[in-house]
C-alpha cells in the first residue's frame, strides 16, 4: 500500500500538472499513437501512467519525495551541472557536426516558447520513462529476483530506459542518416542526462528528478540559443 502522508500530495501533484500537460500536447511518439490525437484519451492514458508507475515505484521501493528540501535543492543542482554538459556537447564537442536544422532551431525559436515546449516536454518525459518504465522494469525484475538487485542491473534498465525513449522519439525520427558519430552524439546528449535523473529518482526520489529534468532547461535553452 501507498503511505498516504508521504505519498498523497507529491502524487496528486505529479497527476495534476501530468494531465495537463498532455492535454496541451503528447510529445511522445507511443504515447501519441496509443491516444488517436484525443486530449481527453492522453489526460486518463497520463493518469494510468501516473497511479501504475506511482505502485510501482513504491512496491520497488522507490520514492516520489524524500525531505522537500534536500529533494528540491539536490535536483537544482543536477539541473545546472546537466546544463553546463549539455552546452559542452552541443556547443563545443559535436558542435562541427550538428545539423542545421538543429542549430537554426535554436537560433529563429523565441527563448520563452522554447522554455515552454522543452520544460513542459520533460515533465511527462520523466513521468512516462522514469515514473512508469523504469518503477515497473524494476518491479517486475524485484518479482523475479526478491532477493534484491544488484546496482549494475538496476544501471542497464536505466540506460534501457533513456535508450528506449531517445530511439523512439529521436533517432527513429531523424531524416538524417545514422551513423557512428550520430549514435556517439544521441548517447551522450540524450542518454546520459536521462540515466542521471533516473539515478535521482533512485537514490532522492521522482521530484528530485522532476526538478532537475525540467530545471534543466532554465539554464540551458538561454545557453543554446546564445553560443550556438
Amino acid at each position: 500500500m501507498i503511505a498516504p502522508l508521504m505519498w498523497i500530495t507529491p502524487l496528486a501533484i505529479i497527476l495534476f500538472v501530468s494531465a495537463v500537460i498532455a492535454i496541451i500536447a503528447p510529445f511522445d511518439v507511443m504515447f501519441t499513437a496509443a491516444t488517436f490525437g484525443s486530449p481527453v484519451l492522453r489526460a486518463i492514458l497520463i493518469a494510468v501512467l501516473v497511479l501504475a508507475g506511482a505502485w510501482a515505484a513504491n512496491s520497488a521501493g522507490l520514492r516520489l519525495l524524500t525531505g522537500q528540501i534536500g529533494s528540491v535543492l539536490i535536483g537544482a543542482i543536477a539541473a545546472v551541472l546537466v546544463a553546463g554538459y549539455v552546452v559542452a556537447i552541443d556547443c563545443y564537442l559535436f558542435r562541427s557536426s550538428l545539423p542545421a536544422s538543429y542549430v537554426q532551431f535554436f537560433e529563429q525559436t523565441p527563448l520563452a516558447a522554447r522554455l515552454a515546449y522543452f520544460m513542459l516536454r520533460a515533465f511527462n518525459e520523466n513521468v512516462i520513462y522514469r515514473l512508469f518504465v523504469f518503477s515497473m522494469a524494476l518491479c517486475l525484475l524485484l518479482m523475479a529476483r526478491p532477493q534484491g538487485l544488484a546496482p549494475t542491473v538496476i544501471l542497464a534498465v536505466m540506460v534501457a530506459t533513456q535508450a528506449l525513449n531517445i530511439g523512439l522519439n529521436v533517432t527513429a525520427l531523424s531524416p538524417d542518416p545514422i551513423t557512428p558519430v550520430t549514435l556517439s552524439y544521441e548517447a551522450l546528449r540524450y542518454i546520459v542526462p536521462g540515466v542521471i535523473w533516473a539515478w535521482l529518482f533512485w537514490r532522492f526520489g521522482f521530484m528530485a528528478a522532476e526538478v532537475a529534468s525540467v530545471g534543466c532547461h532554465i539554464f540551458l535553452q538561454p545557453a543554446l540559443g546564445v553560443l550556438l
